[in-house]
């Protein structure tokens, strides 16, 4: 007697005998005009992608770049410490701190090195210049604070921003600051490597928008406000500032519109501005039109064989082994086998049954974009407990089964536990807050005995809704 399932499976087969070209040509038509659309479509959002695209680029040049300027100034100071723990510095006159640093300051990395006291008088080591300063607001921000880091002073010779750390004597009192300039060239170079690409802008601005670092360096010398430039508009940057967070959009500079990143630093209320031009971005479009037009006719080609090669495919009915959405084995797969197992009865074969908990509900409140993305947590979290000496299949919606070979009872149950442990975990991670849960339920064919798996899936299946059953109450 052959069943009803095999029945449909021989009839199925006829279907396909003879040739069905108009098929074909009906369903490459079909694809071809969804194509033209996709292609119309696809022009149409290419803009907004390369702008997303462009912003993650510069996301990561300003991570990077921030690290390495924070690197930087570190690095300084470290040096600038380890010469405030010699006594040369807090306890000897300024001549014996003059013969202890003179000479070191390029050696150090510095343009020049000077150490100002408590009393207010700034000794610069190279010259032996001796400046009353207690006046000036400088004075005040290096004796306020541990470390400090000046705005750009433009000196004769050089334009420098200054690294100042404190001076503490055996007593543990502040004595004075130790101070090293550094050539606003360094940092340019430093901000150069990190432009975008050869038409980007990289720069570093005070709050008043006045430049620390940027390409030409006249622009510092000048003073100038990036605020007061004609044809401009930089109330990005600004918004950084007043937020004090970091900002992206557009700004325009001398007529030019760009795409930005603007990064705040907090140590020192700076903005680095990372920026390409807009027309850049696009520049590729034009060449979209030929590609578009070239790739139906390329496609059509292509879409003719495959069609008629898929048609083969189901004809002999091959299904893929691996379920499309999730990652983990399709359900012909797991079927398959079952069916090789079923025969074979020399070990113990364990099978757990997992379903979500109100999943029904979630897609129906989040769509189905949000309930395929909990599906795809859901089987990486059984791939990843269960591990590859298992089999984790998707049966159907958000049903999966989990096959076991020679696993104790009390493995079994720790492994589950675990899995409702992990699924509590990725739902910290959800937009939505919502905590996913499942239910399960597991049986076990022992070594020898005549039970089929189909016996044994069902008391799994059975056992999953009573634990559902168990935990809504």
């Amino acid at each position: 007697m052959v069943d009803t399932k095999k029945k449909n499976q021989i009839s199925s087969k006829k279907t396909y005998i003879k040739p069905i070209d108009v098929a074909l040509l009906s369903m490459v038509f079909a694809m071809l005009i969804i194509l033209i659309i996709g292609l119309w479509v696809g022009t149409n959002n290419y803009k907004s992608k390369q702008l997303f695209t462009t912003q993650d680029t510069m996301d990561i040049l300003a991570d990077n770049l921030r690290i390495q300027f924070e690197n930087y100034i570190k690095q300084k100071a470290d040096t600038l410490y380890g010469f405030t723990s010699f006594p040369a510095i807090y306890e000897m006159d300024r001549d014996k701190q003059r013969d202890f640093i003179k000479g070191r300051s390029k050696e150090l990395g510095f343009h020049h090195l000077f150490i100002m006291s408590a009393d207010g008088y700034g000794f610069y080591i190279e010259t032996g210049e001796l400046k009353y300063q207690k006046d000036e607001p400088f004075f005040r921000d290096v004796m306020e604070n541990e470390t400090f880091v000046t705005e750009p002073f433009y000196g004769a010779d050089a334009t420098t921003l200054t690294v100042c750390v404190s001076i503490y004597n055996k007593s543990n009192k502040k004595v004075g600051v130790l101070c090293g300039a550094v050539e606003l060239k360094e940092l340019q170079d430093m901000f150069e490597e990190n432009r975008m690409i050869q038409n980007g802008k990289s720069y570093l601005v005070n709050r008043q928008g006045r430049y620390i670092a940027v390409e030409n360096m006249q622009e510092i010398y000048e003073k100038m406000s990036i605020y007061n430039k004609k044809d401009s508009d930089f109330s990005l940057v600004r918004a950084c500032f007043d937020k004090k967070e970091d900002q992206h959009g557009k700004i325009i500079q001398e007529g030019i519109e760009y795409q930005a990143n603007v990064s705040y630093l907090k140590s020192y209320n700076w903005a680095i501005v990372q920026c390409i031009e807009t027309e850049v971005i696009f520049k590729d479009l034009r060449y979209i039109d030929f590609w578009k037009y070239a790739s139906l006719v390329i496609v059509a080609c292509i879409l003719l064989g495959l069609a008629r090669i898929t048609v083969y495919w189901h004809n002999s009915e091959r299904r893929s082994e691996i379920d499309a959405l999730t990652g983990c084995r399709s359900r012909a797969s797991i079927e398959k086998l079952l069916a090789w197992l079923n025969k074979e009865r020399q070990e113990d074969i364990t099978i757990i049954y997992f379903d979500l908990n109100n999943f029904k509900q979630l897609n129906d409140t989040y769509g189905h974009d949000k309930g395929d993305h909990i599906l795809c947590i859901f089987s990486n979290v059984l791939m990843s407990i269960f591990g590859e000496s298992s089999y984790v299949g998707r049966i159907g919606g958000d049903e999966f089964i989990v096959v076991l070979r020679n696993t104790p009872e009390a493995a079994v149950k720790k492994l589950c536990h675990q899995v409702a442990l992990q699924l509590e975990e990725e739902s910290k991670d959800l937009e939505f807050g919502h905590i996913i849960s499942t239910a399960y339920g597991y049986a076990t064919r022992k070594q020898g005995s005549s039970e089929s798996l189909d016996d044994i899936i069902t008391k799994a299946d059975e056992e999953m809704y009573r634990h559902k059953r168990h935990t809504a109450s």
